[in-house]
């Protein structure tokens, strides 16, 4: 049941992160006090549609996403929203039918989820309790009838069965409701028995990270690793089991200690495993930042986007970094990329107006500005600021101190 439950092979891996699925034809309405601005309220709105509409739900995280490019939770849950939505398909897909997983939409559907692990390797995934009450919900329902009132009995049945039959499917289900230190215990027991221990030692990494104990986090991710690279690699590789985003995992854990050269070395040996993964010249980047270190910075963030060209929020971050080395022509270049990409992406619009500003360029400052707001949730914390910048840019231009 354990490999069941991890469910995806990295079949999906062949397909770009950015593979195209069928985009909503209009935004699902918020309310009349909605901000249609704020990815939050749309996220909010597709968990409270997840299990009754799941078509609703992954249309409002697929808004949340195009509002906040770089948030991991919005993919991740209109991943699950979009295999919710799919009864028949969802029930091959937990059972691990290699026919379904390696079917061009769902391996679109686990493109979300890859990308989503690749912006945070440490992702809760707690809304996978809905593929799981879904998957017995359709069982139940196949055995009995729909809508026949026995349904119900035997879906209570069934999982009182598999949990006594599987006590790793119980370490999912403590893990899924916030039981962190049960589920901690029951991997901790799979471990013992499992002949490849990797699987459960990234997983109990993963949760140690969740819950502030770094340490044991780093001992666990060290040790999978370890058996990852003994074994066959003609072996099929799961999505938790994927070298190069456990480097990444190891190289974040080494920047939370502040130990740059270490996590520079992690993050290398994350583009040994994969030369093409990108997030991990992004983190270099970072790590050069952090020692001062500007051009190769620079070097390692273009190199992210010549590799993934269509990523909005790439773009955004080299620019920015381009921006506070002063290079303004190349600056602007990325940051008109990242809202072309992108058209709801309201923080392109504010550094955009920062640079102009700086180089004397009042005019476009002040109409990046309002391109910002127009875009900005209420609540942004920088849209007061801005919104004061456009009042005195706005009274200069009045007196006649623009030009």
């Amino acid at each position: 049941m354990s490999r069941v439950l991890s469910v995806a092979l990295c079949f999906f891996l062949a397909v770009p992160a950015t593979a195209q699925l069928k985009a909503p034809t209009k935004r699902p309405s918020l309310g009349v006090d909605a901000d249609t601005n704020d990815a939050r309220q749309y996220y909010n709105y597709g968990l409270q549609q997840l299990e009754r509409d799941p078509d609703a739900a992954a249309s409002a995280f697929y808004w949340a996403a195009r509002i906040n490019p770089g948030w991991a939770e919005a993919l991740y849950a209109r991943r699950v929203a979009l295999l919710l939505r799919q009864p028949n398909i969802l029930q091959r897909y937990w059972f691990g039918d290699s026919r379904t997983l390696r079917s061009k939409e769902v391996r679109q559907i686990d493109s979300l989820w890859f990308q989503a692990l690749t912006q945070n390797p440490f992702l809760y995934e707690k809304l996978d309790r809905a593929i799981y009450d879904a998957w017995i919900k359709k069982w139940s329902e196949d055995a009995v009838g729909p809508g026949n009132s026995g349904a119900l009995e035997v879906q209570y049945e069934l999982q009182n069965y598999l949990r006594r039959l599987d006590p790793e499917l119980r370490a999912y289900l403590a893990y899924y409701d916030g039981r962190f230190d049960d589920a901690l215990k029951l991997w901790a027991d799979a471990t013992k028995r499992a002949k490849y221990k990797a699987y459960y030692r990234v997983l109990r990494g993963k949760l140690f990270f969740q819950t502030g104990n770094v340490d044991s986090a780093f001992t666990e991710f060290t040790q999978a690793l370890d058996e990852m690279r003994k074994r066959d690699k003609k072996d099929m590789v799961y999505v938790y089991e994927s070298k190069a985003l456990v480097e990444q995992a190891i190289g974040m854990i080494h920047e939370r200690h502040d130990s740059l050269t270490a996590a520079r070395d992690a993050y290398g040996r994350a583009l040994q495993e994969d030369l093409s993964y990108y997030p991990a010249h992004v983190h270099l980047g970072y790590v050069a930042l952090a020692l001062k270190d500007t051009a190769t910075a620079l070097n390692e963030m273009d190199l992210a986007v010549q590799i993934r060209a269509d990523d909005p929020m790439l773009h955004y971050v080299y620019g920015y970094t381009l921006g506070t080395a002063k290079k303004y022509a190349e600056c602007e270049a990325q940051l008109k990329k990242a809202a072309e990409l992108e058209p709801l992406f309201a923080l392109p619009h504010a550094v955009l107006g920062q640079m102009y500003e700086e180089q004397q360029k009042p005019q476009d400052a002040l109409k990046s500005y309002r391109e910002y707001l127009a875009r900005a949730a209420r609540g942004d914390t920088r849209r007061e600021g801005i919104q004061a910048r456009v009042t005195a840019l706005s009274s200069n231009a009045t007196s006649g101190a623009l030009q």
